[in-house]
């Protein structure tokens, strides 16, 4: 039930990237590269969800054993998973799929605010993905 959830919640959220593909704005082109920046990391969203999982369980058989060297690591790599995850989320949820409708130098400003906002999720979401991956 708990996976169900989770994949429509991705497939509703990531809605975002189909919005508003050709229009008729002056910068058609920004949007497009700020989507690009957002398809080029969403795949990795549900990834970045089974790799907490995963460390959920694994800090707890750590916590077992009382491995507290492990523990401090591992804590420290699902914080960075969970702080990527949420922060494409919001990126998603904020999003306006309505900025094409703003007058010209507002939609520029918008989209390049954009960009630069999905740039740093996406930059965390590969730096929390590289640390998972290189966590033993």
């Amino acid at each position: 039930m708990k996976k169900l959830i989770l994949l429509s919640a991705l497939l509703s959220a990531c809605q975002v990237s189909e919005t508003k593909k050709e229009n008729n704005s002056p910068h058609q082109k920004l949007f497009e590269e700020v989507m690009a920046i957002h398809d080029e990391v969403m795949p990795s969203h549900h990834i970045i969800a089974k790799y907490r999982d995963t460390l959920t369980m694994e800090l707890q058989e750590l916590e077992k054993q009382k491995d507290t060297a492990k523990i401090g690591k591992f804590k420290q790599i699902h914080q960075e998973l969970d702080y990527a995850y949420k922060a494409m989320d919001l990126w998603m949820r904020e999003f306006d799929e309505n900025w094409d409708k703003k007058s010209p130098d507002e939609q520029k400003a918008y989209l390049e605010k954009e960009k630069e906002k999905i740039s740093k999720v996406s930059e965390k979401m590969k730096k929390s993905l590289e640390m998972a991956k290189s966590r033993k």
